[in-house]
C-alpha cells in the first residue's frame, strides 16, 4: 500500500468518532479517533501520548504511519 495514496485527505469526509476510556465517570483518560472514509470505513488513529519519550517506547522499533493531525495510524 502507498502511504501517500491511501492517507490522502481527500479520502476521508472529515466526519470522525471519538473512542474513549474513561478514568471516572467524567474524566477522559484515554482517546482515539476514528476517521470516517469516503468509502464509508474508517480508520482509527490515537495522538494521546504523554510525551515524545512514550511514543518512541512504544513505536520506535516498529513500522507506522504517522500524521500531525491524527496520530499513529492503528488499524481500519
Amino acid at each position: 500500500m502507498n502511504n501517500q495514496d491511501y492517507f490522502n485527505d481527500e479520502n476521508y469526509t472529515g466526519n470522525h468518532l471519538h473512542v474513549d476510556n474513561w478514568k471516572y465517570e467524567f474524566t477522559p483518560y484515554i482517546e482515539a479517533i476514528a476517521w470516517v472514509r469516503k468509502d464509508s470505513s474508517m480508520d482509527l488513529f490515537f495522538n494521546d501520548f504523554a510525551d515524545d519519550k512514550e511514543f518512541q517506547a512504544l513505536f520506535s522499533d516498529k513500522e507506522y504511519y504517522y500524521n500531525e493531525l491524527m496520530g499513529v495510524f492503528l488499524g481500519s
